[in-house]
Order: structure tokens, then sequence, then C-alpha cells
């Protein structure tokens, strides 16, 4: 007979448990009736969106109100459902109660007796409950779980275990396998939720398939693939007849592949333990999964049936895949020292663009399948071809990774670790075991997972904070009873079941991990807080800060001015401003105002007085410094033997809630300024330029040096599979004579030829005779195409800082749309201005029918430099008819004059 599940979503209701001598939720429960047990407006839950559902707390995402609803995680929380037996259950050999997550601390009871004790989010349960059920067509059975308050355990724990070192909010954390990020990060509240956070329900069966683990492994030449298929089954044995029939599937739904094998005795599972039936089968002409911008991403599937002796179905199960191999590849390079850091895909060395991702919400059942899918198309739009999986967070979901899949965003994944101090006791590395075994068997079949890593900054923080003296080459151990005797879990405990449960993937410690230390530049990778953090230098300076793979870096932004007011509703006017209580709730990161403003001090005028005008000054800024990063760090790799670095990774992709960080795209999905800036410098054919006068601030210590025009040093990258040809193009402008220079012909327009996936340099710019140190050069560099005569890549250089620029009383920007169709987009608008302008960012004029959730539309470009008297179409989707506004940097003092006279 087979397998049957019956879902567990309704009927749920909730109630306070114990308030643990909480005052504060004392009165929240005696005001509000919270021990009464309430209905689950959804299923999964968490107790904070029940309660926000009801009008309990206040939204914690908007003003100040975070500081408001801190009372519901001292409190315990039950939820509790009744439900009816299957009647399958009374003809099956076994009847589990399956819990995907419990966040964290949970007993489960079923009829008043006590079948779960859990302490690990991440560890799913199942139960054989067949015996403590009621009897179909009887009584409805009762299930309750209790959820102990994570702060009142952790006292626990900590009292127990003693206390940890906090590198990063609370110290209790660590000691718990609850997502680290619920307890506060710099870039996210405090938000301890606790809850049935995953789907609840009832297999009953005589059989099942346990799990199904694809292999996939190319030929030289990959003319022909080997697809190995070991399949796990629980209870099937040859004495029933039991037999797997395996069918491949490819992307149009064509059969590639067949094959069967009955359980042998010598493979008999039981109730509880697994009986594996491996395969091992050929296509040929394999269609390869490539990352986004290498190729496409044909999915094929296992389809996999568990039949009885009587031809009957007993169970399915099926698990998608991609043909591909992936390699981190770790060799000499011929002039520098160290190796190299880079992925291979298919036998193809690719430089890395990615994003680091961190949770999508603080309340993890919010995020949608389609949500997910939102996301990770905007990441493939900007030309990204990573996300890393940040391990301060969670798992991330099958819809997630379902979503890298279709779209081609290779996954650098950590286990979920972060920035900690972690105990080293025996219960809770056997935690970590149990949730690496169950986390590595869900994601493993996943042809984006391109990386398993051990954890986040946990090594780092040892050798800048704590400044042991371990030996970093010791990879084996033993550490206990050594210095950071944490390195038995990144080392050890991880690694030897990562490596045994997906094999074809590789494994790395931690992030930034390699070398001497941590954080060498010259082998592994590397964590770039040098500009923003630690000695907080220039974003000018990231060309010299580059390592062999940059894994994090970044700079602030304030996000889109809907997303601000958002936060600010219902706000009194005084909070409408940068410098605000509320502004500085909702950007956590210590000391981030500060930085914000003297990286806008040293860089570009702002306006304090107008929080529109501070926060577009704060984008501009925002995107500069990853352009600088973007182009200057993919100039380092340079094909065979030179790929000094390999791959970066912005911090970060996107926000846990609305606020101000380093994303580049919002909590609500709207992009900000920067995300264009990366979408061209990612795009498969970007043009850099490097100013040799870098910058005209005057150093009253270097007065005496001479001072000249500058000259330009220039080349192009092919991130594509093909060499390209293209015309490079460069036109000049002078901003203090308002007036086009002629360059001389040679240089004004030439051929070129990009080589495929990597830099091309294109020479040298020099300055001509009739430049002078007092001519204010921007110039335009433009890759056309040669064939169609489209522009392909566009970058204008301009001179530095922009605080010394200003522009004349009749500077105009003229915007035209029209709703037309423009390619594949719903409408284009074209922007032109009588003078250069610096970072002119396009928005629709709101029409009173926007939501607060609803979407900004998705432009072709934005936030783009214009040269006087140019005309620039972008198309745009989700205009919605509406008209569009834009601005420019400075426009704010643009007609307006100083006063000459202060006093």
């Amino acid at each position: 007979m087979s397998k049957t599940t019956t879902p567990l979503a309704d009927g749920w209701q909730w109630h306070m448990g114990s308030a643990n001598g909480s005052k504060k939720a004392e009165q929240r429960a005696a005001e509000l009736e919270l021990r009464t047990p309430t209905p689950v407006v959804s299923f999964p839950s968490v107790i904070q969106a029940e309660l926000l559902a009801r009008k309990h707390i206040p939204d914690p995402y908007i003003g100040e109100n975070e500081r408001l609803v801190q009372w519901v995680s001292d409190a315990d929380w039950v939820y509790t459902v009744a439900f009816a037996t299957p009647a399958e259950a009374a003809t099956r050999a076994r009847v589990d109660l399956v819990l995907e997550g419990l966040d964290t601390f949970a007993t489960v009871k079923l009829n008043g007796s006590v079948i779960l004790e859990s302490d690990n989010m991440f560890v799913p349960a199942r139960i054989d409950v067949k015996a403590l059920l009621k009897p179909s067509g009887s009584d409805k059975n009762t299930l309750d779980i209790v959820f102990r308050s994570a702060i009142a355990v952790g006292n626990e724990l900590e009292a127990t275990y003693g206390a940890r070192r906090s590198l990063m909010r609370d110290r209790r954390r660590m000691h718990m396998r609850k997502a680290q990020y619920h307890w506060g990060w710099d870039w996210g509240p405090v938000l301890l939720t606790a809850g049935p956070y995953m789907p609840v329900y009832l297999e009953a069966y005589d059989a099942r398939i346990d799990n199904v683990h694809v292999v996939p492994a190319l030929a030289a030449g990959n003319a022909v693939a080997t697809i190995a298929v070991d399949v796990a089954v629980v209870g099937a044995s040859e004495k029933t007849g039991q037999t797997v029939e395996l069918t491949l599937v490819d992307a149009a739904g064509k059969t590639v592949a067949t094959a069967s094998q009955t359980v042998s005795e010598t493979s008999t599972a039981t109730a509880t333990a697994t009986a594996t039936a491996s395969f091992s089968l050929t296509i040929t002409s394999p269609q390869l999964w490539w990352p986004n911008g290498q190729g496409e991403q044909p999915l094929y599937t296992a389809n996999v049936r568990l039949v009885g002796a009587s031809a009957t179905s007993v169970d399915t199960a099926s698990a998608r895949f991609g043909v591909r191999t992936v390699e981190l590849v770790q060799r000499p390079l011929a002039s520098e020292p160290g190796t190299t850091f880079m992925f291979r895909v298919n036998g193809r060395d690719i430089f890395i663009q990615g994003g680091n991702w961190i949770p999508a919400d603080m309340v993890l059942p919010a995020i949608s399948r389609e949500r997910y899918f939102d996301w990770v198309r905007l990441a493939r739009e900007g030309n990204l071809n990573m996300i890393r999986v940040w391990g301060g967070g969670i798992y991330e979901t099958d819809d997630f990774m379902d979503a890298c899949d279709e779209f081609g965003l290779l996954v650098w994944h950590d286990y979920a670790l972060a920035c900690g101090d972690y105990p080293v006791h025996d219960k809770f590395i056997d935690s970590i075991a149990a949730e690496v075994e169950v986390q590595t068997k869900r994601l493993r079949n996943h042809p984006s997972l391109a990386l398993l890593c051990g954890g986040n900054e946990d090594f780092m923080f040892v050798d800048l904070f704590d400044k042991l003296d371990y030996d970093h080459s010791d990879m084996v151990g033993p550490f206990d009873d050594k210095p950071f005797p944490q390195r038995k879990i990144y080392l050890n405990t991880i690694p030897r079941l990562a490596e045994t449960l997906c094999p074809n993937v590789p494994y790395w410690a931690n992030s930034p991990f390699g070398g001497a230390e941590a954080n060498d530049l010259t082998v592994g990778d590397i964590h770039q807080w040098n500009v923003w953090h630690g000695q907080s230098l220039p974003y000018q300076d990231y060309k010299k800060l580059g390592g062999r793979f940059v894994s994090e870096f970044g700079m602030h932004g304030f996000p889109v001015d809907r997303t601000l007011a958002h936060f600010c509703k219902g706000a009194p006017p005084h909070q409408w401003h940068a410098q605000s209580q509320l502004i500085d709730c909702h950007n956590k990161s210590e000391g981030a105002h500060t930085r914000i403003s003297r990286y806008l001090a040293e860089n570009f005028r702002y306006d304090m007085t107008n929080l529109s005008n501070f926060s577009y000054a704060s984008q501009l800024m925002q995107s500069e410094a990853y352009v600088y990063a973007l182009q200057h760090w993919k100039r380092q790799f340079r094909g065979p033997g030179h790929e000094a670095c390999a791959g970066l990774i912005i911090w970060q992709l996107n926000d846990v809630y609305p606020c101000t960080s380093w994303a580049f795209v919002d909590y609500f999905l709207r992009p900000k300024p920067a995300y264009y800036a990366i979408k061209r410098a990612f795009a498969p054919l970007a043009v850099g330029v490097e100013r040799s006068v870098a910058s005209r601030w005057i150093d009253e210590n270097k007065l005496d040096e001479p001072k000249g025009p500058p000259s330009f040093q220039l080349w192009a990258h092919n991130t594509a599979p093909e060499r390209a040809e293209v015309t490079l193009e460069l036109r000049v402008y002078d901003l203090a004579t308002e007036a086009w220079l002629a360059l001389p012909e040679a240089d004004q327009k030439r051929t070129v030829a990009l080589a495929a996936g990597q830099t091309t340099e294109l020479g040298e710019l020099a300055p001509p005779s009739t430049w002078t140190a007092a001519t204010l050069v921007v110039l335009e560099a433009t890759l056309v195409d040669t064939k169609t005569g489209a522009v392909v890549a566009r970058y204008v250089d301009w001179p530095e800082p922009y605080r010394y620029l200003v522009w004349p009383a009749d500077t105009k920007l003229t915007i035209a749309v029209s709703h037309e169709k423009h390619g594949a987009y719903e409408s284009s608008v074209t922007i032109s201005a009588n003078r250069a302008l610096k970072g002119v960012w396009l928005e629709p004029v709101y029409d009173g029918t926007e939501t607060d959730d609803s979407r900004e539309p998705v432009w072709e470009d934005n936030m783009v430099d214009l040269m006087p008297g140019q005309s620039v179409t972008v198309g745009v989707n989700g205009l919605a008819g509406r008209g569009v506004k834009g601005r420019f940097l400075a426009d704010w003092e643009v007609g307006k004059e100083n006063p000459t006279k202060l006093y």
C-alpha cells in the first residue's frame, strides 16, 4: 500500500504559557487575554506574526516599535491542534509525525505524552506515533507544543556552561542552535521569534523513500555524463518483492535513461534504518548547467518509484539536478605571491560576481516561494552569478535553492555559525553534527550549490581581537585543550560529514580563511573591511586592498524614499531628519552615521536639512564605492596564471527589514541606485577607466608637488565565454570651460578584440598638450558592437572630489516618457540635459495607488551620468502609466546662491 501524507495545517491555536517572571509579559497577558487559546492567522507560524495580525503588538518594522515588542520573547508560548487519526493509520506499519522545523526550545506532547524535546531549529523531527493515536473515527488527537523563551533558556545555558565572549550582540546566542541573527546584528533588529515555523504533517506507510542523492560526473570534453543515483529506502525488503525504479528525464520531459533494482536481503531496511539502491546511468551529449552569463540552466529530474510485489506504487520521490561539475582551484600565480581562489564550472574558469545573502525577513514564514524567486530574479538581472548564504542566518529553503537552480546563481552556503565563540562540549558538537547531516543531505542535489563553508568570521575574529597564538597550518588537530578549540567544529566535525555526504561540492573551513592568518590577502578568501570599518580608508583605495577572492566588502546607502517613508510612518516632522533617533533606530551598524557623514564630507556636497537629499547623496556614494571596487578587482582577472583576484561578493545583496545598510536592494525588493551601477560593472562587457591624477583634494603638505592634467588607463572585461570584437569610443568634456575637447583621431575610435572570460588592457590616453591642470576632464568611454552598432558598455569618469564641482543656475534635466513597448520593457524614458550631470536617478511620479509593500519599477538602467546634449533612453517595467521624475547630484543647489555675507 502506498504512503499517505496528512498535513496538520488547520485548526491550530496559540496562547501564552509562563511569563518567566516578566512583569511586562504578565501585564500584556492580562490586558490582551493572551492566555485564552486563539486561532492562528496562518500556518506555519511564529508568535510575533500572530500577535501583529491581532494588533496585540505594533509593527516592529515601523518607527521605534521594535523596542516595544521585546516582552514577547520573555514568555513561553503554546501551540495546540486537534486532529482526527487518518483512516490509513490502521493499515500501515508506521505512522510518523513530521515536524520540519521548531523555533527553537520545544516540548511536544501527543495526547498528553511527551514525544519530543527539541533544542535545534535546524533539525527536523520524525517520530513514530502510531501507538499513541486514537482509533480512526473516535475522538480527536491533541498535539501540544510548548516553546520556551530563548532568553530564559539562554540564561540557564550560560549558568551551566559559562559566559561566552560576544563578538556580535548578545553572548547567550552562541549557546544555542537558533538562527543567530534573531538576537540582532549590525543590519537587523532583535526579534526572538518562537513557533512551528515549518510544516507539520503525518505520514502513514509500510515503506518509504527517505532520500535521493544524484551525483553527475563529466567525461573529458563534456560529451558524456555519468549519473550516479543512490536511493535510500526505509522499510523495504526482498521478502515483500519491492523494487526501486529510476527514470531520468530532461528539461523537456523526454526520458533519457531508466533502471530498476530489487531491494536485496543484504540491504534490507528496518523501520528506522535505510537500505540503499545504487544506480549508475549514462547520458550522451548532456545539456550542461551553467552559471548566469555562461550558458543555459537545463534541469534534469530523477523520478524514483518504490514498487510492491503486485506492481503497486508504494512511494514516489523526485530530485531535480543539473549536469555540471564545480571545482575550487588553488594554484600558484605567474607573478604574484600565494595561490588563486577560483571557481571552475564544467572545466571553465569564471570570475565570480556575487552578493551576500542574509535572511529575507525576521519572520521566516513570511517569505513565500514567489518572493524568493523575485529576489533571485533581481540578482540574475543584475548580472550576478553567485549568492553567498551568510552563516548567521538559516539554511536556505528549497524554494531559494530552486530559484538559484533555475536562474543560474551559484550558491556559496555557510553552515549556520557566525562571529562566534561557540562552546565545544559534547552535547553542542552532537547538535551541530545532526544539523550538518540533515541540511547537507537536503541541499546537495541542487546544481547551484558550489561551496559548503564552515561559518562566517570565526577564525578572523580570533585573529583580530583575541590574537591567540595557534598553528594556522594545523588542519587535523586534535584541538581540545589548545588555543581556539572551536577549530574542531570547522576542521573536524563539519568537513567529515560534508565531504562524505556531498563529495562533489568543495568544502572551505570558514570565511575568511587561508594562509598565515584568516584574512591573508594572498591565500583563500578575504573580508575587506578597511573601507568603512577598520582603518576607514577612502573607497578610492579599494584598488590596493584586493585579495585572491573578496567575499565581503561594503558601503552604506540609504534605501529609496518610499522605504524611508514607510519606516518613518506616523513620526513627527523632527524625526524625518538624517540625524534623528528614529533614523538611528533603523541603522544597526555601530558608528554608521559618523561613517556615512565622513565619507560624504570627503567626496560630495550634501544637504543635512532635507532627508531625501541626504539619502540621495548616500546612495550615490554607495554606488561610486562599489564601482571603484568592482572595476579594479575585476581588472585583476587577466587569464591563466594571472588571476590575482578571481571573484568578489558584495556585502550585501538584501535587507532583513526596512533600514539603512550595505544592501543594494532593500527589504521591499526595491533596487537602490547602487544596484544599477553594479549591473553595469557586472555586465557581459564592461569598460574600465583609471585616472592618473586620482584626486584634486588639496593636501597642504604637498602644495609644492607639480599638478598636471590627467592621463587615463583603459581596459575592458569580457565575462562571456566568447571572444568579442567592439569599437572603443572616447569623448572628453571640460567642465571648466563647458566645452568638448578634441582628441587625436587615433584616440577617438578604434576596434579592439576582447578575450573571452577575462580582462583585456586597452592602453592609455595621454593628455594632449592643450590640457592643463585647470582642465576639468570628464571622460566618456563607450564600447560599441561592431556588427549592430549598439552601445554594449559605457563608463563616465569625473574629476574628484565631487564636492568641488558646481552646476550653473540654468542646468536642466529633460525627461520624456513613452508607454510604447521598448524591447523587453513595457515603457521607455529618454533623458537629456544641457550640462554634464552626475548620477541621474529616475523614479515614478507617485499617484497614490501605491501600497506599503508594492515594488518600485525595474529599470533597464538608472543612476546614469549624462553628457551635455546627449540623450539616453532606458526601458522600464512597472511604471503602470505613471509619469517620471528625476534628480542628479547637487540638484538642491542649482539656482541657489550661497550667501557671501555671513554677519
